[in-house]
């Protein structure tokens, strides 16, 4: 009995090392009980939570809520189930002047519900009526909140009206509403991965409530990542992840230079957040201090370097891509370093563009980025939403259908990028801002950028910048595991970086 029980130890004094080195070099994964996928009633969520409906504007909680001649029509029900509900909205004046094709809809409890457009329909015999598919797919007390959304805002209601239409909320909203039954679908608790669906296509994810989570969710390494003061965090359903942000580059080994390709939207990250996090001053400073010029700041081209704690150096730059992207891209060979990675989208600029036009400016801009930097990863963001009850631009082509169209087109030819062997991943910034308007800036935008903002927009809107801090951290976390699948490819080495 004694030599067995030592035969044993030493068996597990020998399995020990292979089992550390073999987990080490993620060549096998060890259970983990965070890997459990719910099924209970309650799924994430404690129960009889209640949310609160503001007594101000949601979108600018300085301002008083103006509504107009639309009504919820039969009106809701104190209770709707997690399976597919359909409320029906009405327009009280002439169909073809104050009614419009679609109505946003958003539901606030333990997570952030918002239907997609396709569960948006107006009635081709009666143009006054909209029907919109509901299915909230948690339990709990929310509030809904809805505004029109009109295909068409004349400038005037933008520039000359104290309360243009398309701010005004429906009739009777905001109202709270419980949703009522099992949850109708499965939360995993695993990490997300790169090769798994979150950053392959589109998002199936939704923002949950801090204030919601069960205890013991709250306490997951993923939830404490967050700032403490965040209300509402995304997260996916078939994963989870924890918060990023550009600190991660010093964890990094073969990042050597990373280059940003974008509209105004993404020159806001970069300089609202990516810059102050990596700059020793903390600040937006450089070539991303503030100035309203167009040529000395919005498009002007901006770079950085970056010390890392081991005193790596690597540099980040952002060109600016308007509605001639391939035009600009031709000159990148020379003004910028050969990037590691790149991050990029075209999307309001090309908001005037059919469909097929945008296809074919996306597609060849694409393949010639891959033409240019075979060996760069590169990361999509999807197209942002537009939050018209902010700020109607719609005169700019700049409508949610508009960009929900650009979203599903770009995710065709990633998938044909990535058949030709472009190492390309995708972040769906489209669904993160979609249910998120009381995040954004002007209704285009989603950082603060401008120092004169900071005087009001954050009492306007407290939870500015969270959707781009949650689509950031995404783009980050494809960067880190990006960065140790390539360190292990090449055997650790670190990446020869040539200095700025």
């Amino acid at each position: 009995m004694m030599r067995r029980s030592l035969a044993i130890r030493l068996s597990l004094l020998l399995i020990i090392p292979i089992i550390y080195y073999l987990h080490q070099r993620e060549e096998l994964r060890l259970p983990e009980f965070s890997s459990i996928a719910l099924t209970s009633s309650a799924g994430l969520f404690q129960k009889g939570v209640l949310q609160t409906p503001l007594q101000n504007n949601l979108v600018a909680q300085r301002e008083g809520v103006s509504r107009g001649p639309w009504i919820i029509d039969p009106p809701l029900p104190a209770q709707l189930p997690t399976k597919p509900f359909t409320v029906t909205f009405k327009c009280l004046w002439h169909a073809e002047d104050l009614c419009p094709k679609r109505y946003i809809v958003l539901l606030r409890g333990p997570t952030i519900y918002a239907p997609p457009l396709e569960a948006i329909k107006q009635d081709p015999l009666d143009k006054s009526l909209v029907s919109v598919e509901l299915e909230v797919q948690e339990p709990g007390s929310y509030v809904l909140y809805a505004w029109p959304d009109f295909e068409a805002c004349p400038k005037h209601w933008r520039d000359n009206m104290k309360y243009p239409f398309n701010r005004g909320q429906v009739l009777g909203t905001p109202t709270q509403i419980d949703v009522i039954g099992n949850p109708s679908i499965v939360d995993s608790m695993d990490p997300c991965k790169i090769d798994g669906p979150e950053a392959q296509g589109p998002s199936h994810g939704r923002w949950i409530s801090m204030g919601a989570l069960h205890g013991q969710y709250r306490a997951s390494q993923w939830a404490r990542s967050f700032p403490a003061d965040q209300d509402y965090i995304y997260q996916p359903y078939s994963c989870k992840r924890a918060y990023h942000t550009a600190k991660l580059l010093n964890e990094s080994t073969q990042v050597t230079n990373m280059l940003f390709l974008g509209d105004s939207v993404l020159r806001g990250a970069f300089c609202s957040q990516i810059w102050p996090q990596l700059s020793p001053s903390g600040k937006a400073d450089g070539s991303c201090t503030f100035i309203n010029d167009a040529a000395l700041y919005h498009t002007a081209p901006k770079d950085m370097q970056f010390q890392t704690a081991d005193g790596r150096k690597i540099g980040l730059s952002f060109r600016f891509m308007d509605d001639h992207p391939n035009e600009r891209i031709a000159g990148l060979k020379g003004s910028v370093l050969e990037p590691s990675h790149i991050i990029t989208n075209l999307g309001l600029w090309l908001a005037p563009f059919t469909t097929d036009q945008y296809r074919n400016i996306v597609t060849e801009f694409l393949t010639r980025l891959y033409e240019m930097y075979p060996t760069a990863t590169v990361i999509w963001r999807t197209t942002t939403d537009v939050a018209p009850m902010i700020q109607c631009f719609s005169d700019k082509g700049m409508t949610r259908e508009t960009t929900h169209s650009q979203r599903e087109v770009s995710f065709q030819i990633v998938e044909q990028m990535k058949a030709k062997g472009m190492r390309l991943y995708v972040v769906d910034a489209y669904a993160i801002t979609a249910p998120r308007p009381d995040s954004g800036n002007d209704g285009r935008h989603w950082v603060i950028e401008s120092p004169e903002e900071y005087n009001w927009l954050p009492a306007a809107r407290p939870s500015a910048n969270q959707a781009e801090r949650a689509i950031l951290s995404a783009v980050w976390d494809i960067i880190g595991q990006d960065d140790r699948k390539r360190a292990h490819q090449f055997g650790g080495t670190k990446s020869v970086v040539q200095p700025i």
